[in-house]
């Protein structure tokens, strides 16, 4: 290489042109901004350049590269050219959530408040037993009385957020029964019989009100926080265009909280930020963790969809709000235990109405015990009212109820993951029967052509010349687009045909050059236009022996060639059918190709029931005969291709859909991955499945404890304890089932 010296050396006149201003003539291309300090570089002169999977970045020199490696990073936008107006203060921009706080782990919290009152319940429970030892005395016996309505007191007010799920009649139950009994063995005690053993229990009973609001709460602290972790990733302000009376042309921009902005308008996302509203990619590109649990940014095009929440790594994209303020997935969440609305859960419906009118049913059997009760004073009919105030867990019923089904949308929403509403959970909870096509479900989606196979003597480069203009009209089709690559590839330039029609799930006819009628398409549309394909078949039937798809193409009514296209299966799809199959669930295959063709990707799945050569409209009333058959059907599907099977379904599943308009199909997917809908079936099956178990304990042992009482088999002590023991399993069910999830699902690394 010869160097400046050599050239001087040899009287050779040169001149050093430094890089900012280079001669006109010397190739240019847009400059980048450096990702560490932000200067502007040339990519074709850059002093450093890095490849990574969403592409280069070019940085100044070594010292550039050396800070990008060790994670520093330029503090600018990217991918979308926006000025600020002068107008927007710099309070409003303060008072986005850093991102830095939306990684925090989310500590639980506790309620110091709640935390003395039941340390109060305890002390006044002692303080209770203590003074019955020596209810000899009237007024150790009114003392422990009145320490024991003090303790019951204090476990109300301590349980008190759980009124609104019960109601406040049926939570004062269970303390007003402590109450009752320690009036009961006060005035037993007055009378001149023996009571200690009575004040005793009537203390017993208050401290078990208090381990009653005590495991309440503790159940209730990992379900607020799951949701609250998801929660904090929502930015409280978000960019929208503003009007630049300077420049109207210009793209500018200001920041208005996130409350303010209504469905059908436009917001920006910039790098760095979460994304506020749940909405479709307008303009502008980016590379986004898509979901809170995501590990790997994906790329977001123009008309795909967004979730709030989502992290925008690189880029920026304008985006139109489809979802918004408390309609939003993750803000939706919170409602899922509600047991009233067309969208609530039916168990959580029943369960409301049970504990709504079961405080009035207690109240009711409890004055009728008490005015039945054989007893002469008023000691006796008090216990047995109490006893029966204090064995009815109503509390355990509600929560058995819906936690489970809070905890579900929770999990899964964390992993991209989104039920439509509680009733959309429960129904995926009962699928017996899961469909889906393969194409694009089971495999990638985006085949190859693997071979031409001539049939006659025709060239066979111009077949694929005229194929490849032909599939232009299926636009992107992904059969279309694996034809007009392979043209590329072979460096075969398209032949312009004339009238080209797409035919859904058939293929497509058009004109050729010289006014041939050309057929590109399955064996189905070929015999539809009157072409025979026998003599084709043998070459088809290989193909479709080996799991490939065969694609004719007729000429002039006369079958010239046929492409041999391959689809490979899903990384995780085997695994997918299997979790299926562990469920016990029936797995069925509808597609469109022959049946030999599917046999392949059905027997190394080992699914034996296929309904083969089937067009979109097809499937769908597939799918309702499968309902018919009895039982819940699920479908899992892309949007758009599966359009008639998912809405056929009793619970349809759409792939990459979460965030768009797809969204309220029963089960919306942030991913096209298939094991997503899988564990979208276990998650729903295992909540129902705990909601079902807990609440059948809790309703049996609310009718064998409450009988006990009521005929006095069990003294209000007793009963309280019992009650308690219902608590502790039932009231948790939603905790159990938040570490099933963890160990049965565990985040992909």
């Amino acid at each position: 290489m010869t160097s400046v010296t050599d050239l001087r050396a040899n009287n050779v006149r040169c001149q050093l042109i430094p890089l900012s201003e280079p001669p006109e003539d010397r190739p240019q291309v847009p400059s980048r901004a450096c990702p560490v300090c932000g200067r502007q570089v040339d990519p074709l002169r850059a002093g450093s350049v890095l490849l990574f999977d969403d592409g280069f970045r070019y940085l100044c020199g070594a010292d550039c590269r050396s800070s990008y490696l060790q994670g520093q990073r330029h503090q600018h936008t990217s991918g979308l050219s926006v000025a600020e107006p002068k107008e927007v203060r710099r309070e409003k921009i303060a008072q986005t959530k850093p991102v830095e706080k939306a990684e925090e782990k989310v500590a639980p919290e506790r309620d110091p408040r709640r935390n003395r009152l039941l340390w109060l319940g305890i002390a006044a429970v002692f303080c209770s037993m203590i003074s019955a030892f020596f209810s000899a005395s009237p007024f150790f016996s009114i003392a422990s009385a009145a320490f024991t309505c003090v303790a019951a007191t204090m476990a109300l007010r301590a349980g008190w957020p759980s009124v609104r799920y019960i109601g406040w009649l049926a939570w004062a139950l269970g303390p007003a029964g402590a109450v009752g009994a320690a009036v009961g063995a006060a005035y037993a005690n007055l009378g001149g019989a023996d009571a200690w053993l009575s004040l005793q229990g009537a203390a017993l009973a208050a401290a078990a009100m208090v381990a009653r609001a005590w495991f309440d709460a503790e159940a209730r602290i990992p379900i607020a926080t799951s949701i609250r972790a998801l929660q904090q990733e929502l930015p409280g302000a978000i960019h929208v265009p503003a009007k630049d009376a300077a420049d109207p042309t210009a793209v500018s921009m200001q920041v208005i909280d996130t409350e303010k902005v209504r469905t059908g308008e436009d917001v920006f996302a910039l790098e760095g930020e979460r994304v506020a509203v749940d909405g479709v990619v307008q303009a502008g590109e980016a590379m986004a963790l898509l979901y809170p649990g995501a590990i790997g940014a994906m790329r977001r095009l123009p008309g795909d969809p967004l979730l709030a929440g989502a992290k925008i790594v690189k880029g920026a994209v304008r985006i139109l709000a489809s979802r918004v303020g408390e309609n939003r997935a993750l803000v939706r969440l919170k409602n899922f235990g509600s047991g009233s609305g067309h969208d609530a859960a039916p168990i959580a419906r029943t369960a409301d109405l049970v504990t709504r009118f079961g405080g009035i049913a207690t109240i009711g059997l409890a004055t009728m015990v008490f005015l039945l009760a054989d007893s002469r004073g008023l000691a006796a009919p008090l216990f047995a009212a109490s006893a029966v105030l204090l064995a009815a867990p109503l509390l355990a019923l509600r929560r058995a109820a819906s936690s489970p089904l809070v905890v579900a949308a929770t999990r899964a929403a964390a992993r991209g993951i989104v039920f439509q509403s509680a009733r959309a959970l429960d129904q995926a909870g009962r699928v017996a029967v899961v469909a889906m096509s393969p194409h694009g479900t089971l495999t990638e989606g985006k085949p190859i052509v693997l071979e031409i196979h001539s049939v006659e003597s025709r060239s066979l480069e111009s077949c694929v010349a005229l194929t490849a203009s032909a599939e232009e009209a299926a636009g992107g089709h992904p059969i279309a687009s694996a034809i007009r690559d392979f043209a590329r590839a072979n460096r075969i330039a398209p032949q312009p045909v004339r009238r080209a029609v797409y035919l859904p799930g058939r293929g497509i006819t058009a004109l050729a050059p010289g006014g041939e009628e050309l057929v590109v398409g399955n064996r189905k549309l070929l015999l539809d236009q009157g072409i025979s394909v026998a003599a084709a078949d043998a070459i088809a039937f290989s193909i479709e022996s080996s799991g490939h798809t065969a694609i004719f193409v007729a000429l002039g009514g006369r079958v010239r060639g046929v492409f041999s296209l391959h689809d490979a299966l899903r990384p995780g799809s085997r695994a997918a059918v299997q979790r299926m199959m562990d469920m016990n669930l029936e797995v069925v295959l509808l597609t469109g190709d022959q049946r030999s063709t599917v046999e392949g990707i059905a027997a190394g799945l080992d699914i034996a029931h296929i309904k083969a050569e089937l067009l979109s409209e097809e499937r769908g009333r597939e799918v309702k005969r499968l309902r018919d058959a009895g039982g819940q059907v699920a479908v899992i599907g892309n949007p758009v291709e599966d359009h008639a099977a998912l809405s056929a379904a009793d619970v349809g599943i759409a792939l990459g859909a979460a965030g768009g308009a797809a969204s309220e199909r029963a089960v919306a997917l942030v991913t096209k991955d298939v094991r997503d809908a899988a564990a979208a079936l276990w998650i729903a099956r295992a909540a129902r499945e705990d909601a079902l178990r807990s609440t059948s304990l809790a309703a049996c042992a609310f009718a064998t404890i409450v009988a006990a009482a009521a005929a006095g088999l069990i003294v209000p002590g007793i009963a309280a304890l019992l009650a308690v023991a219902v608590d502790a399993y039932a009231v948790r069910a939603g905790v159990r089932l938040l570490r099933r999830i963890e160990l049965r699902l565990p985040a992909r690394t």
